[in-house]
């Protein structure tokens, strides 16, 4: 009987641990990630200028991905340059994504037809090429 107690214990401690590894799953990407999560399927990213440490993705509906907050390590200096390009189709009135300028290792980018003018989205991202200057 001790047995099989203790399988059934070890057994829920099992399930416990697997719905533990899946259930945090969120937006965004990080770089230090093979396989991030994001809105659907995978997302590949290029950075050059600085260390990305996480990209936060938001969709008023899903696919359509309205605004990019970056964030960089902590040695990026604030009033940098940031630009995002992508592989995915402006929707609405959307052109492109249009970032501020880092400001304590973050910058948001969304989707419009120039910088703070928020319209629009940007569906079917998978590619993200992030420049900071």
């Amino acid at each position: 009987m001790r047995s099989m107690v203790q399988l059934l214990g070890g057994a829920a401690v099992a399930g416990v641990v697997a719905a533990g590894s899946t259930a945090f799953t969120g937006y965004g990407a990080f770089s230090t990630i093979s396989t991030p999560p994001h809105l659907g399927g995978t997302i590949t990213q290029a950075v050059t200028g600085a260390e990305l440490t996480g990209v936060a993705l938001t969709a008023t509906t899903p696919g359509q991905v309205t605004r990019v907050v970056l964030t960089f390590a902590t040695d990026t200096p604030d009033g940098k340059a940031v630009t995002l390009a992508t592989d995915g189709t402006p929707g609405g009135t959307a052109t492109a994504f249009f970032c501020t300028a880092t400001s304590t290792q973050t910058s948001q980018c969304d989707a419009g037809t120039a910088l703070n003018t928020a319209v629009g989205y940007v569906f079917d991202v998978s590619t993200l090429t992030i420049t900071v200057a």
